[in-house]
């Protein structure tokens, strides 16, 4: 050893021991903890930060004391703004690792890696989907485990996804499903190139190229698209617990073992709060939940993406709880962040610096800061050439059981909204045809024509008279209070907001209902008198008392006497019989 060399490493021991002294010191003011022992100090290659191994002294002295103070050390290092503390489990119960950031990336894009595309990947092994402050990376396990993401708009949410959907395009026994019932646009970019080499798009780059196969194997933009998907995965899934019954006992293992002849299908929801927002797409959630439920073991996962975790945006708490992969991107409070990962994140002003950085947490434990490449719509299209020949096709049971579901997904009659029309791809060219009309249109123009008097049109005075003789369209409401919505207005218990309610199917209490209005005999009786006699039992609401009474007008099982407030229903066995002519 030289004598700069050894000068260099007494300096850099010098170093370490009076930063070991100071982390001592700094524990025992602001934790309170007297007797810690620094075991080790590692710089990140990155230059971002260090990572400190601490010993706890005996007695009782939990990771907990320290990770709760974790804010007030960052204020005690005066830390940059961006820069935080995070506190995680060592080799024992008294080891304790405190990574510390000491420089922010943020403002810094990192491109994502297409080179590394060339590398052929499983599923079985985790997937990088993070780089960490420290260097490292961040990987997912999404052979056993779903996954659930949460970000606010402009996080990088959606880069995420297509990152996700990368690096499973690099693997060779994977199929990726996407939902997204925001038009699609999560699975478009995985479309372009396959489609344009299969059709041979003159002036496109992939014209004639080898792409055998999409990035995305199924798309689903709509709440009627997304159900049979959901319905062929559980399908599926039943179906290979039969057929692969001995695949499994000869790997003696009870979960399916996937390869390129048995692929792995990861089905993709972006933002959930769609998924959410209707009737029909609230069955899709459903899906979703009872394909989390059954169907892990026969290697069907799923991964939803949401702005935040919260009810209103995520009604099915399971998805949330099945979810051992947790990925956050961005946040408006710290209780956000808790609810994702279990009260064990950090503070929102430690957690995220800008677009692309990203809390990561597996398995329950605390959550780790990130940062993710950017993919662009161009990478995305290098990708899908890059691994379209080793996507895998269904496996055959799997393929029968999903039937023409899965076979005629992209047929036109099912995609075609896909793709942009010959008029909404012209319109950039400057100039087009009106749809139905013939006539050339000019370039639109944010500032054309704002100097010259546009023309009035206005009617002739015979269109004015046939204007005001023309019957109102609204019809007079006269003395029926009660209206076809079963709203009565003399009565505020049936008053309700407008909005669709959504009744449960109560059969005993529909037959009940009948039965009190059978018994009614001839002088019948109401919706009001039929709740009363069901609230005690059934709680049955009034509303849906009138449904079923207009239900059974319709069907001819009763009859309605009387309008407005007098009115009354009848039993058809007791109702007045008309007057028979002479």
């Amino acid at each position: 050893m030289t004598e700069q060399s050894r000068r260099a490493t007494l300096l850099a021991i010098g170093t370490r021991r009076q930063m070991a002294a100071d982390w001592i010191d700094r524990i025992a003011r602001v934790c309170r903890i007297d007797g810690v022992e620094v075991v080790g100090i590692e710089h990140w290659p990155t230059g971002c930060g260090y990572t400190l191994e601490v010993k706890l002294p005996a007695g009782g002295v939990t990771r907990k004391a320290i990770a709760e103070r974790g804010p007030a050390l960052a204020a005690d290092l005066d830390l940059p703004t961006g820069c935080g503390i995070s506190v995680h489990d060592g080799l024992s119960r008294r080891l304790v690792l405190i990574k510390v950031t000491t420089k922010s990336l943020a403002g810094q894009e990192l491109p994502f890696p297409v080179a590394e595309m060339a590398e052929v990947t499983t599923v079985n092994n985790p997937i990088p989907l993070a780089l960490l402050s420290d260097g490292g990376a961040a990987e997912l396990d999404l052979r056993q485990a779903s996954t659930i993401v949460a970000g606010t708009t402009g996080t990088g949410k959606t880069n995420w996804l297509h990152r996700l959907i990368a690096r499973l395009n690099q693997t060779n026994d994977t199929l990726v499903w996407v939902i997204d019932l925001n038009g699609g646009s999560l699975a478009l970019p995985w479309l372009h190139a396959w489609r344009e080499a299969q059709t041979g798009a003159e002036g496109s780059r992939w014209s004639g190229a080898d792409i055998p196969a999409p990035g995305v194997d199924w798309a689903a933009s709509t709440p009627k698209e997304a159900t049979r998907m959901l319905r062929a995965a559980v399908r599926i899934a039943k179906a290979r617990k039969v057929a692969y019954q001995q695949h499994m006992r000869d790997a003696d293992d009870d979960k399916l073992p996937v390869g390129p002849t048995l692929p792995e299908i990861v089905i993709v929801v972006d933002e959930g709060a769609e998924v959410a927002a209707t009737r029909e797409a609230r069955q899709v959630m459903a899906g979703i939940s009872e394909v989390i439920r059954i169907a892990r073991a026969m290697a069907i996962r799923a991964v939803v993406s949401v702005l935040r975790v919260t009810q209103d945006v995520l009604p099915d708490p399971m998805v949330r709880k099945q979810a051992s992969n947790r990925v956050c991107t961005g946040a408006t409070e710290d209780s956000e962040l808790g609810y994702t990962f279990g009260w064990r994140a950090l503070s929102i002003e430690d957690a995220f610096d800008g677009p692309g950085s990203l809390l990561v947490g597996t398995e329950g434990k605390a959550p780790e800061k990130g940062r993710q490449e950017r993919i662009t719509p161009s990478l995305i299209e290098e990708v899908c050439a890059a691994t379209a020949t080793r996507r895998p096709t269904l496996d055959g049971p799997s393929l029968k059981a999903a039937g023409a579901d899965y076979t005629d997904r992209w047929t036109l009659e099912r995609c075609g909204h896909l793709w942009a029309d010959q008029h909404a791809t012209t319109l950039a060219a400057g100039r087009t045809t009106e749809a139905g009309e013939g006539r050339p249109v000019r370039e639109w123009k944010a500032t054309a024509s704002w100097d010259q008097p546009r023309e009035v049109t206005t009617p002739s005075v015979k269109e004015l008279e046939a204007m005001f003789q023309a019957p109102d369209a609204i019809p007079e409401r006269g003395d029926d209070h009660e209206q076809d919505d079963g709203t009565d207005w003399s009565d505020p218990t049936t008053w309700t907001t407008g909005r669709e309610s959504e009744q449960p199917e109560q059969t005993d209490a529909r037959e009940a209902a009948l039965a009190l209005l059978f018994a009614a005999g001839p002088q019948g009786t109401g919706a009001s008198a039929i709740a009363r006699e069901l609230a005690g039992e059934f709680g049955t609401s009034r509303q849906t008392v009138v449904g079923w009474l207009k239900a059974w007008v319709r069907s001819g099982e009763a009859v309605r006497v009387g309008t407005g407030t007098k009115a009354r229903y009848v039993h058809c066995q007791h109702a007045p019989k008309p007057p028979t002519g002479a």
